[in-house]
């Protein structure tokens, strides 16, 4: 459940899946489809997702919530966001900001499911030897939000619904929200993100919202910053919209023309 990288297109699986959005399509088109053995998969789609990247254009309206309505967002990352919208703009969008979006950070919630999860992966190597080679923050995040009673699990997972209660009444005025992929900047390997140059845990604060509502997800490259790492661009769309998104992604791709391979 966390962010995906921003130079990558994905739909989501949060995970970076290929270069370009219609790579991506492929990959699905190779893995979409109903397993009896997942009580939440869904059925096959009417046609081919890479088909459905044919005859593409710009939606009539797009939402646009640079800090969701909680988030403290690096000044150039949002500029190069920014930039993107603004060129969906001049391709005849109309783009309508709709911060807020939620009311408060819905960290809480999200950290109690995903650690209540990681907790019940990892708890029986707790005391030996192989638990010593976890991450000690990580360790501690467990310790701290996923050893909690089950009636806590409900209450997050109640948090969910009322996210997505907040997403349908979105998607009643605007088809697609867009937003930064992550509120920071990428720091080096081991190190935490930044926000306008300092360590900020919450850099990763925009993503996981939608891993809460199940909402179809994807992320392209907006541009880069100066130190030449990749800067994303979030697509969210309703409930099984993933088709819109994915246009979507397809029509940035486009008209951005970026190299999907970094300037290092």
């Amino acid at each position: 459940g966390g962010p995906a990288a921003p130079g990558w297109a994905d739909l989501s699986t949060r995970g970076p899946m290929a270069r370009t959005v219609r790579d991506v399509t492929l990959a699905l088109d190779a893995v979409v489809g109903p397993d009896p053995t997942d009580l939440r998969s869904l059925p096959m789609p009417d046609a081919s997702w890479s088909r459905s990247l044919e005859d593409l254009h710009v939606p009539r309206a797009i939402g646009w919530a640079p800090t969701l309505g909680y988030a403290r967002i690096d000044r150039e990352v949002l500029a190069i966001c920014q930039a993107a919208m603004d060129r969906l703009a001049d391709l005849g969008a109309d783009v309508v900001t709709v911060d807020p979006v939620f009311d408060e950070d819905p960290v809480r919630p999200w950290l109690t499911l995903a650690m209540a999860g990681n907790a019940r992966a990892i708890e029986h190597l707790r005391d030996t030897p192989a638990f010593e080679l976890l991450d000690r923050d990580h360790v501690a995040m467990i310790d701290a939000f996923g050893m909690v009673p089950g009636t806590a699990v409900l209450a997050a997972n109640d948090a969910c619904h009322e996210a997505n209660l907040r997403l349908v009444e979105l998607f009643h005025r605007v088809p697609l929200l867009c937003t930064p992929t992550v509120a920071g900047q990428t720091g080096p390997v081991g190190e935490q993100g930044t926000i306008d140059g300092q360590p900020d845990i919450g850099w990763v604060s925009m993503t996981y919202p939608f891993n809460m509502t199940r909402s179809p997800a994807g992320t392209v490259c907006a541009g880069f910053t100066s130190d030449g790492m990749p800067v994303g661009l979030q697509v969210v769309g309703p409930q099984h919209a993933d088709v819109a998104v994915l246009r979507l992604l397809a029509v940035l791709e486009d008209s951005l023309a970026l190299d999907p391979v970094a300037p290092l």
